[in-house]
């Protein structure tokens, strides 16, 4: 009997007589994953290939070593270059929360969201917000909620903007981020002048961003 069940095995045509993963797929033949939100993704700034380098197939042969050759993408959208999936904190956290959170993250902004089940955006807090409105006028951190002293309404873009519509939103406001929402209002990135400026290849529209944005910046 045992030998029969072997060999029904064998002859199944699957892979370990089918009793190996029994992994559900989808249509198209491939195990299920989930996709960034919003829809879509940065595209990817670094795509090695293997390569023999600039003298072509008889490159390196001095060292007999072969290099990476790198394609760059140019970034086009806001979602290109936006920081994803930025911390928030709530509109009834205190600001003593808040400015724990920007030396958690090493960051200057916060988004404000009133659930964190759906993240829309109700607000914005910076590192400025606290100085002026917090300890400049004795407030006591502790006791001071976010949204009695968050900059509000936030001036948002579209992971789906072109990326020079951040640049101009931070030129015409003279802002050093720009939250990104999607069309719930949710936000799902940010674009700072740290991201424009290591993220765009135009080198002279970085510089005159950091000259607008200088000479009153938010």
């Amino acid at each position: 009997m045992a030998q029969d069940q072997e060999k029904d095995k064998r002859e199944s045509g699957l892979p370990g007589g089918g009793a190996g993963r029994t992994d559900e797929v989808g249509k198209t033949g491939v195990y299920p994953m989930s996709g960034p939100h919003p829809a879509g993704d940065a595209p990817v700034i670094g795509l090695g290939g293997w390569g023999q380098g600039r003298r072509g197939p008889a490159g390196y042969e001095d060292h007999g070593e072969s290099e990476i050759v790198i394609e760059r993408v140019n970034p086009e959208l806001c979602r290109d270059i936006m920081t994803k999936d930025p911390v928030c904190c709530l509109t009834g956290d205190t600001t003593q929360h808040a400015a724990q959170l920007m030396k958690q993250y090493n960051t200057g902004v916060i988004p404000v969201v009133a659930s964190m089940e759906n993240k829309r955006l109700a607000g914005i807090i910076t590192d400025r917000d606290l100085a002026v409105r917090v300890v400049a006028n004795e407030r006591d951190p502790a006791r001071t909620t976010i949204e009695s002293v968050m900059s509000q309404p936030p001036v948002a873009c579209s992971p789906d903007d072109p990326w020079h519509r951040a640049v101009e939103i931070m030129e015409q406001r003279r802002l050093r981020r720009v939250p990104v929402t999607d069309r719930t209002g949710r936000i799902v990135g940010i674009v700072s002048q740290a991201d424009v400026a290591l993220r765009v290849p135009d080198k002279k529209q970085t510089a005159e961003v950091v000259e607008q944005i200088s000479r009153r910046a938010a």
